[in-house]
């Protein structure tokens, strides 16, 4: 009877070591969220400085950024970013006056946040980084109340991420007070009405990945 107190308790102990360890550093995904909206996102330097804008569409399980750089220029580069979840994959599509070439990828939080700056949590955040220690309030953006993420914190600077609905990113700021970089969204629309070519790949793109 002793040795199966004894065994009853520890097993006790340990689901209580798994629980604290898990309120604390795992992440729990909030489900509720839109799914058809359009995004506009400005990227400013420290001082203020537009550097570029884009654009982020979604409707259901298909969303596309899009920014174009020099526009009305004969060097217009146009980039767009298409994120299918049916299909796992993401396209990146870069497209000028002579040429549209384009990159697969499998679907990755990390890989889009790369690519466009913009963190989507549904996209696969394993809560390495975005998880309950790293939460540090709500702050409104644009209107929306938004969770915020603080990553780093230190003299040489910090990073947070502001997520709407606990799953997409609205703004991030990244450096110190004197070198850094901000991208916020300016504009948050969910009465639209989105055409489903909007998602459809470029029929003449050249892909160099297989």
């Amino acid at each position: 009877m002793k040795k199966l107190v004894s065994s009853f308790n520890f097993s006790m102990y340990f689901c209580l070591i798994l629980f604290f360890f898990y309120s604390t550093t795992c992440f729990s995904q909030n489900n509720d969220y839109d799914k058809k909206y359009i995004t506009e996102y400005v990227l400013k330097d420290i001082r203020g400085n537009e550097i570029n804008k884009m654009t982020l569409y979604r409707n259901g399980s298909k969303m596309k950024f899009v920014k174009i750089n020099n526009k009305g220029k004969e060097d217009e580069v146009t980039t767009g970013v298409y994120i299918l979840q049916d299909e796992q994959k993401v396209y990146t599509i870069i497209s000028s006056k002579k040429i549209t070439i384009g990159y697969k990828h499998s679907i990755d939080m990390s890989y889009v946040g790369m690519l466009t700056g913009v963190y989507i949590f549904e996209l696969g955040n394993d809560g390495s980084i975005f998880n309950n220690r790293t939460r540090s309030g709500n702050v409104n953006v644009i209107g929306k109340d938004c969770v915020k993420y603080n990553i780093i914190t230190s003299p040489d600077g910090s990073s947070d991420y502001y997520m709407y609905q606990d799953n997409l990113m609205l703004k991030r700021f990244a450096g110190t007070s004197t070198d850094g970089s901000t991208l916020e969204a300016l504009s948050y629309n969910t009465e639209v009405e989105i055409p489903e070519s909007t998602f459809l790949l470029p029929a003449d793109v050249q892909f160099l990945d297989n």
